[in-house]
């Protein structure tokens, strides 16, 4: 698929270092065919990223909606966005390349879905909190260190396998995780910060 090839060179080399030559050749056609069917480069980079932050988003929302439960909601979030950094070679240094440049050839189609994916966390927060099972925080930043952590640790994944062969000594197996069971300890982490306790009840 035309998408999936092109997203693969996105990753590795960029929006700016990507050439149409190479995009066309890791989809299997010419450029010709590439401009007939999609568009340009620009047009091409929109469409991968649009996609893949639409289908997160409706996986999120479909997972999070699963259940009333709000700690649960939050598992689902995470666990979602996990398989979604892990499954996909691409997401994360895309998405990370976009963060370092502020978004440059971010498109508006991209950040309305992850609009979508912020809001399912923030909805499920704000009722926690409304119900006494959350104690009150910033939603942002909620958002930012499962995203940001999950992001980060598939990314990461060739800089410690070097360091791993370097420092045997330092790199055990709990480096190298699944990123689902990374995603499973990032809720527990998560949901033992926000959680709700008795001595936050005293203090109000």
């Amino acid at each position: 698929m035309i998408l999936e090839s092109a997203a693969e060179v996105f990753a590795e080399k960029g929006y700016d270092g990507a050439r149409v030559e190479e995009l066309a050749r890791a989809a299997g056609v010419n450029k010709a065919t590439l401009y007939y069917q999609i568009g340009d480069k620009e047009v091409l980079y929109h469409a991968v990223l649009e996609r893949v932050f639409r289908r997160t988003a409706d996986e999120v929302e479909e997972a999070v909606g699963a259940t009333p439960d709000c700690e649960e909601q939050i598992r689902r979030f995470v666990t979602v966005f996990a398989e979604a950094t892990g499954n996909s070679r691409y997401l994360s240094p895309i998405l990370l390349r976009e963060i370092a440049s502020g978004g440059r050839n971010l498109p508006d189609a991209a950040v309305r879905q992850m609009g979508r994916i912020l809001g399912a966390l923030t909805n499920t927060l704000i009722r926690g909190t409304r119900e006494g099972m959350f104690r009150p925080v910033n939603t942002f930043m909620v958002h930012m260190m499962i995203v940001g952590s999950l992001n980060l640790y598939a990314a990461n994944e060739p800089i410690r396998r070097r360091n791993a062969e370097r420092h045997p000594e330092i790199f055990q197996a709990e480096h190298f995780i699944s990123n689902r069971e990374a995603g499973e300890q990032i809720a527990d982490l998560v949901l033992a910060a926000i959680r709700q306790t008795p001595t936050d009840n005293k203090e109000r």
